[in-house]
């Protein structure tokens, strides 16, 4: 190709109008004169061409308006948030939505609020058992605890057991089997004591003409506090399988023993064990397990040693082997047992 640098800019401008087809063809001389001057071949005009489009579209291609782009997209964005929000707007401006939330509001809060009542009532709420002359043997507490009641007692518990504690009240001789929890401490009012265990089996006596309370422990541990002294100095006794606490009212003092009756628990197991014991005691023993009146009529009787073990046995079977072993007498008069010495004593 050669060019020829005469030409003049209205030539350059025909020229490049040739290139890109924007020049309808023409049969001026001074048109053709022009293209045959800057092109020898006239395979060139056509290939220059091809080369300009290419040359342009690449161009094009690099001044693509990205940033205008991306605004559309970011208003694009923008009016479809706006559009929510201006409906969600709505739904809260309206009267009829809003009256439908204050109606779900007020539910859910009614919801929780009768929740919080209802715990609130079952655990304020006191319900009572009464044992009278009979033993009742093993019902269970809202926990899962279970107690033996013996005659003449009283146990007063809440309907529901509160989060931190289970706490009742016991008047009169009990038998616990407590359910273990170590989150929650079960507490036993008794008398002017207080015991605390987390999982065990005790016997706690709290009759109140006895003017004492006595616990005895089988298994577990049991914490036994004096009620009637300053919270800050309170007395404390730690018991063990064993162990017996008593708390004595007239000196105030709070006892730790080794428990010797191996009777402690026959109000409610019916099972009696004697060594050597006196007479007087295996009476008194006997009330207290069959909640009848014993009478001996010679105090002789009272020294009477007994060994003998009996296992769930009536107290019929009972007063025979005694009446055999000593070769008394036993009556039955007006409901009361009477143990009299023969002619032979």
């Amino acid at each position: 190709m050669k060019t020829n640098q005469s030409l003049e800019d209205k030539d350059w401008v025909r020229l490049a109008k040739s290139i890109y087809d924007e020049e309808p063809k023409s049969t001026d001389e001074n048109h053709s004169s022009v293209v045959d001057e800057v092109f020898t071949y006239k395979g060139e005009t056509e290939q220059i061409r091809k080369i300009t489009r290419q040359v342009d579209l690449y161009y094009d291609l690099k001044k693509y308006p990205v940033e205008e782009a991306w605004k559309k997209v970011e208003s694009q964005i923008h009016r479809s948030s706006s559009t929510k929000q201006t409906i969600l707007r709505k739904l809260i401006v309206h009267p009829l939505y809003r009256f439908a939330a204050a109606i779900l509001i007020a539910a859910l809060l009614l919801v929780a609020g009768y929740e919080v009542i209802t715990n609130y009532s079952a655990s304020s709420q006191m319900l009572e058992i009464s044992a009278a002359r009979q033993v009742l043997n093993k019902f269970a507490l809202p926990d899962g605890t279970l107690v033996s009641l013996n005659s003449d007692t009283r146990i007063s518990y809440p309907r529901k057991f509160g989060r931190k504690t289970r706490e009742v009240n016991i008047v009169g001789e009990a038998f616990f089997e407590v359910k273990p929890n170590k989150d929650q401490p079960f507490i036993i009012h008794a008398g002017k004591a207080q015991i605390k265990v987390v999982g065990t089996s005790f016997n706690v006596s709290a009759y109140p003409d006895k003017k004492l309370v006595e616990v005895i422990v089988e298994t577990g541990k049991v914490q036994v506090v004096n009620k009637t002294t300053d919270s800050i100095k309170s007395e404390t006794l730690i018991l063990t399988p064993g162990d017996k606490g008593t708390l004595v009212y007239s000196s105030n003092t709070l006892n730790k023993t080794t428990n010797g009756d191996p009777n402690f628990i026959a109000w409610k197991t019916h099972n009696l064990s004697f060594k050597a014991t006196s007479l007087k005691e295996v009476i008194e023993n006997l009330q207290n397990v069959y909640k009848v009146t014993i009478r001996l009529d010679d105090p002789k009787l009272n020294g009477l040693l007994l060994t003998a073990r009996f296992n769930n046995y009536s107290l019929d079977f009972i007063l025979k082997v005694i009446e055999t072993t000593f070769k008394i007498e036993v009556h039955e008069v007006d409901g009361q047992y009477i143990l009299t010495s023969n002619s032979h004593f």
